[in-house]
């Protein structure tokens, strides 16, 4: 019989990777002779998860053609082996016959968008007849149950991902940015999020110290052939895995109204601008929305760069929606911001003091409806003679948002719904996305 295995929480902060961990498994496992179904599966969980180290990710992969004793000593090993356990790691593994149930597939969506208690996981898998090895509190029995569960009935993505021969953790990893260039331009839209045309950095590889030389995100995997064609690397690459994934699903979003939000929530919010955005000596941008019900900070912080100038052309008034994960700050729950969709722009009005009827100087106002005065002849103008212009608005209703250096990994790129529409227009449905 085929059963599931799900891993999670075997990297730190320093230093591992769950992807690492998941593909040194698979190839042994492999090498007893067992067979890995379809792709495995790299599912990103809560973004605003406190616990999670960098990515938020699990893994999960369904293996027939071996014996489930022999698949979990095998597994306890390469954990043992591999996992950051010495540094915090509290790997959880999980067992599955068959296939996942209702109860998972909901575990999944809570673990995308809410904060799951570990007390929850347990209770879960005992429901589900799964079977767990873990290690320190087991947290990552939550991750990887989750991973196993994964709803991808919404959406999913593909990431190829090349690892690095042991010898080279830790040193700079050698990539012609040229090549990450050439593979952008040859291959986008089918993958994404390569480089960032504002910065210019490239985005396939991570900065830190991991495993991982780089990492190709794409909607279609045939597509990965021709990438790696065109990408240029100047060590060793240990072994490629390709992933099916929920990144750029917005599947962690949640439709709700500003009463309903709380801490650790990634939320979709509608309402109307109703406070002029301003930036503070950080360079972060904030302004408050307002749905009738309630007032929430929405913020555009300084990673997000030339998005905040968008953000500050806002007026009181303006209909928007807002995207984002909401997190308590000093100044109240906040939703920092990940893109905005303006719906409606309110007309932008200047009032000025009008010109003195006598001498043609800028009168001065007597302060609230005393009209204004004229400081070089004193002529005086009632109130109603103040000057009122429409000025045209620079910016436009439409989707906006951050670039991919500040993008979570669940959120989907604005092109990836351009491509969507196209492929519907063309073809009737998509069946990359």
């Amino acid at each position: 019989m085929a059963f599931w295995i799900g891993l999670d929480d075997t990297d730190s902060r320093k230093a591992g990777c769950t992807t690492y961990v998941a593909a040194v498994a698979m190839r042994r496992l492999e090498a007893l002779g067992a067979r890995i179904v379809g792709y495995p599966r790299l599912i990103r969980l809560n973004p605003s998860c406190p616990y999670k180290t960098r990515g938020n990710a699990a893994i999960a992969f369904k293996v027939e053609g071996i014996e489930l004793e022999r698949a979990e000593e095998l597994m306890r090993s390469v954990v043992e082996e591999l996992s950051e356990l010495d540094e915090g790691a509290e790997t959880g593994i999980v067992f599955l016959e068959g296939e996942p149930d209702e109860r998972l597939r909901s575990f999944y969506w809570r673990a995308v968008r809410e904060l799951v208690s570990l007390d929850d996981g347990f209770k879960v898998a005992e429901e589900a007849e799964a079977k767990l090895i873990y290690y320190g509190s087991g947290r990552g029995i939550i991750g990887a149950l989750a991973a196993i569960g994964a709803d991808l009935s919404l959406g999913k993505t593909y990431e190829l991902i090349a690892h690095r021969r042991r010898e080279y953790w830790g040193t700079v990893r050698r990539i012609d940015p040229v090549s990450v260039l050439e593979l952008d331009e040859a291959t986008r839209p089918y993958t994404f999020d390569n480089i960032d045309p504002e910065s210019g950095e490239i985005r396939i590889a991570p900065h830190t110290p991991c495993p991982v030389l780089f990492g190709i995100r794409g909607v279609d995997p045939e597509i990965f052939e021709k990438a790696l064609k065109i990408i240029r690397v100047y060590e060793p690459i240990e072994f490629v895995t390709i992933f099916e994934t929920n990144q750029a699903t917005d599947v962690h979003y949640q439709r709700l109204g500003i009463r309903d939000l709380r801490d650790g929530v990634c939320a979709v919010v509608e309402g109307v601008v109703t406070m002029q955005p301003r930036a503070n000596v950080g360079g972060h941008v904030f302004f408050k929305l307002g749905d009738g019900n309630g007032e929430i900070w929405c913020a555009a912080y300084e990673p997000t760069k030339s998005f905040r100038k968008l953000i500050l052309q806002l007026i009181p008034g303006d209909e928007v929606v807002a995207y984002g994960a909401v997190k308590q700050k000093p100044q109240g729950l906040t939703l920092n911001l990940e893109k905005i969709y303006i719906r409606r722009l309110a007309e932008k009005i200047v009032e000025r003091s009008p010109k003195c009827p006598e001498c043609g100087k800028r009168m001065t106002s007597m302060g609230g409806s005393k009209g204004f005065k004229c400081r070089r002849c004193g002529a005086k103008l009632p109130e109603e003679y103040k000057e009122i212009s429409r000025v045209p608005r620079a910016i436009k209703p439409g989707f906006y948002e951050v670039p991919p250096s500040a993008r979570r990994h669940l959120a989907r790129p604005l092109m990836l719904d351009e491509l969507l529409r196209d492929n519907e227009h063309r073809q009737g449905a998509s069946n990359l996305i």
